[in-house]
């Protein structure tokens, strides 16, 4: 099997970066970029106030139901955001992974090492984009089948939308509804690129950092009598690759800490509908919770690759034959266990480590949050 390379492999979340209006090769963000979120916002905002308005005690069970959309709306907003505002510090890290990722690949040894991880990314993002579009598509398609359905059940005429929202003007009307319900399904998929394009992004530049630990693991393990200027190399190599590890931290800590505050509160949310709510929500709540929990738990995978694979320099440091080497390549070697004793990691703005102990994390502070609601809802009897 062919590995692809890095154009290849960052081929489609560069196209849905130059649609909203990131393009490498423009110095400012496009103007699509502020339609789209402009466009995005003013819908989540609608959101928002339906919730606000109809806040009370006998809306409590529904408006939970609603939350989650809302969560995952301002997640999106968020976490495009703070992409956007990192745009040069992106394009400029994937440059430096392209060069790294071609020599690598012109190496049949290196290219061997990192096949397998290349490969599994490659498609790993082709179902990610796939899942989430089919996902959307039936979500702002069955609102027209439900209406069909309704009306040859019952003669009735309904006007509901997909995304519940207040509006300064009746949609009870089919030129009217038609015109909000084609707003509201554009503001989905532009919802839907967003958030998939900064994960898309992250899965990306965090796999191909770890490939060039693995690789460096590699060469370390395979030492055998050293020159000083082979050692250099190694160090030069290791160096390299912990500031590419902090461009990467730099990046998307602020989009992992709003992954981790905002799945938080939507697993609570889904949680709590799904235990306390209608069995109709049942395939709903369980399909959106299904899709947070593994958006989540991919950030925590690829967070938890990268602490394993720069601990790993040091692991190989110290399995290598350094007992045959002379007293100076020992020193060096023993500065480089030293150094990987502290591991590489990606943090939610410093609040949390991306890792499974941090996706363990957000799973009981939601349980936490679910308690809460569970105890404010039901009366003490039940």
């Amino acid at each position: 099997m062919t590995t692809p390379t890095f154009t290849e492999v960052f081929h489609q979340t560069r196209i849905n970066l130059s649609v909203m209006g990131i393009r490498e090769n423009q110095p400012t963000i496009g103007v699509t970029f502020y339609i789209f979120y402009a466009m995005l916002f003013t819908m989540v905002s609608s959101e928002l106030v339906f919730f606000i308005v109809n806040m009370a005690p006998e809306n409590f069970l529904e408006l939970t139901g609603l939350a989650p959309c809302i969560c995952v709306g301002i997640l999106s907003l968020l976490k495009i955001a703070a992409l956007a505002w990192k745009k040069n510090t992106v394009f400029s890290l994937a440059g430096k992974l392209n060069s790294t990722s071609t020599q690598n690949l012109n190496d049949p040894i290196k290219a061997d090492i990192v096949s397998s991880d290349i490969n599994l990314l490659k498609n790993l993002i082709k179902y990610y984009f796939i899942l989430n579009a089919v996902l959307i598509c039936v979500y702002n398609f069955s609102t027209p089948f439900y209406i069909l359905y309704h009306y040859l059940m019952t003669k009735e005429e309904i006007f509901i939308l997909p995304y519940a929202v207040v509006l300064p003007f009746s949609t009870e009307m089919w030129p009217t509804w038609t015109c909000v319900y084609i707003f509201s399904i554009i503001c989905g998929f532009i919802c839907v690129l967003f958030f998939t394009s900064v994960d898309a992004l992250y899965f990306t530049l965090t796999s191909y950092v770890c490939t060039i630990f693995e690789v460096l693991s590699n060469e370390i393990i395979c030492l055998e009598q050293p020159t000083n200027s082979v050692l250099e190399q190694i160090i030069i190599k290791h160096q390299n690759v912990l500031e590419l590890a902090e461009e990467l931290e730099d990046i998307f800590t602020l989009p992992n800490f709003f992954n981790v505050l905002v799945g938080s509160i939507e697993i609570c949310a889904l949680g709590f509908n799904l235990m306390i709510g209608d069995w109709n929500n049942v395939p709903g709540c369980m399909l959106f919770i299904a899709s947070v929990l593994f958006q989540l738990f991919m950030m925590s995978v690829f967070g938890e690759k990268l602490i394993g694979a720069s601990i790993k320099v040091g692991e190989s440091a110290f399995l290598c034959d350094w007992y045959k080497m002379n007293q100076n390549t020992q020193k060096v070697l023993l500065m480089l266990m030293i150094r990987t004793r502290k591991p590489t990691r990606l943090t939610a703005f410093k609040y949390s480590v991306i890792c499974y102990e941090g996706f363990t994390k957000i799973i009981s502070n939601s349980w936490s949050y679910f308690t809460i609601l569970r105890t404010v809802y039901l009366p003490e009897d039940q």
